[in-house]
């Protein structure tokens, strides 16, 4: 069996709902924080607790939005992760130039419903890729853990590490 696959990774909408809420949440409670509902706090103190807040809530929303991209992700048959940013211009998908080969970290978690894959760039970067099952088709999903737990296996045979989440669910 091959474990070679190439597939297109789209932006999760669940995960936007997630902090979407997470951050109307975070903005709630500066509101209520202004208003004197929570806490004996005097004015100085709630407008810069409120203001704190408000403003965790707002670049938390636009970091987000600001990252989401498509992804091509490769994976060879030998194990070799590659991946590549696609770009949307006008109304049109434009690959941008594959990136050089891209390393399975240790921290990676591998769930039946959530992949976080932590890729270390040719450039010594990380780069953390969240993958759910409404960002590919159920099958490519499944087919893209597997492959992702024999790379883990693979390298943790070989350098004796592990991959987090990879005990039998």
């Amino acid at each position: 069996m091959s474990i070679a696959l190439s597939t297109v990774v789209k932006p999760s909408r669940l995960l936007l709902a997630l902090v979407a809420m997470q951050c109307t949440l975070a903005g709630l409670v500066g509101a209520l924080v202004a208003g004197g509902v929570v806490g004996t706090l005097l004015l100085p103190a709630r407008v810069v607790l409120a203001t704190l807040c408000l403003a965790a809530a707002i670049y938390g929303m636009l970091r987000y939005y600001r990252e989401r991209s498509t992804i091509q992700v490769e994976i060879g048959a030998d194990g070799q992760i590659r991946l590549a940013d696609i770009a949307a211009q006008n109304g049109k998908q434009i690959l941008r130039p594959m990136l050089a080969p891209a390393q399975l970290l240790e921290s990676t978690t591998i769930w039946s419903n959530l992949l976080l894959l932590r890729l270390r760039l040719a450039s010594g970067s990380v780069r953390t890729i969240a993958i759910l099952p409404d960002c590919v088709s159920k099958d490519t999903f499944r087919v893209l853990s597997v492959a992702c737990r024999w790379i883990a296996a693979h390298r943790s045979s070989t350098h004796k590490t592990g991959i987090a989440g990879l005990a039998n669910e």
